[in-house]
């Protein structure tokens, strides 16, 4: 039986959304950063729905399959730019050239003449996903290194330390800030996601896992104990030559 497939904007949440929130968690599937991001947070769903009615820095498609939902992408837009966000096709979609098409068909609804730039992050350990992307023309433009700071090398500094707050961010999330300026957020209860190596001289010594993607050479390694756990890869290209590579 043939198959029937649909492909169309996701304005807003319906039946088909926790199947949604469920695909986000495979982003990661495979990789040293499973559960660490902040797909696996409780607080998620609630910032997804956000990001849906924000139609106008956001746009998401879904893929159906025989009426299943099989598979989204997210699109940030930017002025000149659209940034592929995420993109994820559940097992049994993947592997036939569901999801070259699925791209292709889903910059067809979003694309206009303002948008000349077409960008997106993808850790290189996905060596599969890479080579996609080389095929459809980009480039690396730079690489961020994740590193765990292992435990033993944590700073023991009391949560009261001048200038830390713990509170939630505008998206939901439970955040560090320092001096009113958010440095990390707190995941899935498991996991400090640190946005500014400024907190390493003032975070609790806690049974939580310390990551992040920041410059971590600007800071005195010898200071510290930590692993690499990914890299990832900021890729660009000209979005006309990405569409013509999905033909």
């Amino acid at each position: 039986m043939r198959e029937e497939i649909e492909i169309s904007r996701y304005e807003k949440v319906d039946k088909d959304f926790d199947s949604i929130i469920d695909l986000h968690k495979l982003i990661s599937k495979g990789t040293n950063l499973e559960e660490h991001l902040i797909y696996f947070d409780d607080n998620f769903p609630l910032f997804f729905k956000k990001v849906i009615y924000n139609k106008t820095f956001d746009f998401i498609t879904v893929l159906k399959i025989n009426k299943v939902l099989s598979g989204f992408i997210h699109f940030k837009l930017f002025e000149n730019t659209i940034f592929l966000n995420n993109i994820c096709l559940n097992i049994s979609a993947q592997g036939n050239g569901m999801g070259k098409y699925f791209l292709k068909e889903s910059l067809n609804l979003v694309i206009d003449e303002t948008r000349e730039n077409f960008e997106l992050d993808v850790f290189l350990s996905n060596s599969k996903a890479l080579n996609w992307y080389l095929n459809l023309g980009l480039e690396i433009q730079k690489k961020s290194t994740w590193v765990e700071i292992l435990q033993e090398s944590q700073k023991n500094v009391d949560k009261k330390s001048p200038g830390i707050d713990f509170l939630n961010d505008n998206n939901g999330f439970k955040s560090i800030f320092y001096k009113k300026n958010k440095v990390g957020t707190f995941v899935n209860k498991k996991t400090i996601l640190v946005h500014d190596l400024i907190i390493l001289e003032k975070i609790l010594n806690t049974e939580y896992c310390i990551v992040t993607n920041q410059d971590f050479t600007i800071v005195t390694t010898n200071d510290y104990n930590f692993a690499v756990l990914e890299i990832s890869a900021r890729m660009k290209g000209k979005l006309k030559d990405v569409i013509n590579n999905l033909k």
